[in-house]
């Protein structure tokens, strides 16, 4: 049996477009479904650009950001220039959507369309470069509701034009991308996780709190601190007087020997006076008495008690010389003179006895702190101290505590007094530059402890005072 042979017949031009329309279209429904179902906008943006090709011919395609200070946000297989968004080709980037930025319509940039105008070199150069690079910028419209954050930009080189019905085609094309680009199921997700994100971080933070809480450090303790004499010499008053004249003033240095201040002499004056005049009564009596003995039996008998008187009038001479003498009380050692008040001294009565001034040396100084009450007993002796002062609050001292007093007493805060305890502490270092009399805040280490205790100990000891009635 002969064969029969068919001859295929040409197909007509309006089939062949249909063809090719239908290939068009499948793939740019399968470039839209593509990014439509990426993770992330960078990842639907990656897509777009790089399968862009498929659809149309480009020699470069990238995504431009319009509200951002990013310039490029993804370009086809040129990593370097994402990277490197201050490179003069992002610098071109930047000065044509400053241009075209607001646009709602595709754009067909060239070097004759870019304005003359516009100051714009690195866009210049771009669009002069590989033998005339023209674009096609196509806004992407997001979703309802949201102006445009995206333009596609598309290049071709050697100065191949862009037609109009490319330009319909991306047209059509853009509402798939910035859809794909502002997907608001990937916002909900982003902001789904990032919810979870936070409860994980509030649910994580009391066990982060805890463990830092759990973190073993010194007990510390800052209390008011005041700069004492270290053994000074005190000088009291000698005798009972008023006194007329102080001859040194406060912080005046003084050596041993010199004299600090002077009693008022003129009683003593007048008491020593009439006792030298008793006593010479005294001794006249005694020797018509010694020249009447010899006939008077009774002138005789009263000699004995007459030499007594005289003795007793010399003794009192004597005293009152030498409370004359002790009149210019001078100082007993070499230091400096610690006093409070001179004015309230000149002419005020001493009593025997009475604490007049002191004179210590000011290389020998020590730490006098008032400890709340409520902090004695975290610390010990021995235990170190760090001093601040406030004419050199950046500068820190050593000590440690020699003496922790037991008498409660209020504090000499101006603002805000508290009970505490007198605590005394001597400095590590011998030559410390200060002087006695200096005020600042110091710190005490004491024993080990955890740092929630040193944070919210006082806290505690509040509320279970306050729940102290119910048993707690």
């Amino acid at each position: 049996m002969e064969a029969i042979q068919t001859k295929q017949l040409p197909q007509k031009p309006s089939v062949i477009q249909a063809q090719a329309a239908n290939t068009i279209l499948a793939r740019l429904v399968q470039l839209s479904v593509a990014a439509l179902e990426a993770e992330s906008p960078e990842k639907a943006g990656a897509i777009i650009v790089n399968r862009i090709h498929t659809l149309i011919k480009t020699d470069r395609a990238m995504i431009v950001p319009l509200k951002q200070k990013r310039r490029i946000f993804c370009v086809s297989g040129d990593l370097a220039v994402v990277s490197a968004q201050d490179h003069p080709y992002a610098e071109a980037v930047h000065e044509i959507r400053k241009v075209f930025g607001r646009e709602l319509e595709p754009q067909f940039i060239t070097k004759e369309s870019l304005p003359s105008d516009i100051a714009a070199p690195n866009a210049r150069k771009l669009l002069e470069a590989v033998g005339g690079t023209n674009i096609l910028w196509i806004p992407l419209p997001m979703t309802k509701g949201q102006d445009g954050d995206f333009a596609l930009w598309l290049e071709r080189w050697n100065n191949r034009p862009w037609g109009q019905e490319e330009s319909k085609l991306l047209s059509h094309s853009s509402v798939f991308f910035g859809h794909a680009l502002s997907n608001p199921r990937k916002k909900r997700e982003d902001s789904e996780s990032k919810k979870k994100k936070w409860w994980k971080k509030l649910l994580s933070f009391p066990l982060f709190l805890l463990l830092i809480c759990m973190i073993p450090v010194k007990a510390r303790i800052a209390a008011p601190v005041q700069v004492m004499p270290d053994r000074p010499y005190y000088m009291f008053a000698p005798f009972d007087g008023i006194m007329e004249e102080l001859e040194v003033e406060p912080g005046e240095y003084v050596k041993k020997g010199d004299i600090l201040f002077r009693y008022d002499t003129r009683v003593l004056e007048k008491q020593l006076e009439e006792a030298r005049r008793g006593v010479a009564v005294a001794r006249t009596e005694l020797a018509r008495l010694e020249g009447a003995g010899y006939d008077d039996h009774d002138a005789r008998a009263r000699i004995p008690v007459q030499k007594l008187e005289v003795e007793r009038a010399q003794a009192e001479v004597v005293f009152l010389e030498s409370q004359l003498e002790r009149s210019e009380v001078r100082s007993g050692a070499e230091g400096v003179v610690i006093l409070d008040d001179p004015e309230a001294l000149i002419g005020s009565p001493l009593q025997t006895g009475q604490l007049v001034l002191r004179v210590a040396d000011p290389k020998r100084t020590k730490l006098r702190l008032e400890v709340p009450v409520a902090d004695v007993g975290i610390f010990k002796e021995g235990d170190p101290v760090y001093a601040r002062m406030d004419i050199n609050p950046l500068e820190m001292f050593s000590a440690k505590v020699t003496r922790i007093g037991f008498d409660v007493n209020l504090s000499e805060e101006e603002k805000t007094p508290f009970p505490s305890v007198l605590v005394e502490a001597e400095w590590l270092d011998k030559d410390v530059p200060v002087t006695p009399g200096q005020r600042g805040r110091a710190r005490i280490h004491g024993k080990d402890t955890r740092l929630g205790l040193v944070w919210f100990r006082r806290a505690i000891t509040r509320w279970r005072n306050r729940l102290g009635t119910l048993g707690i």
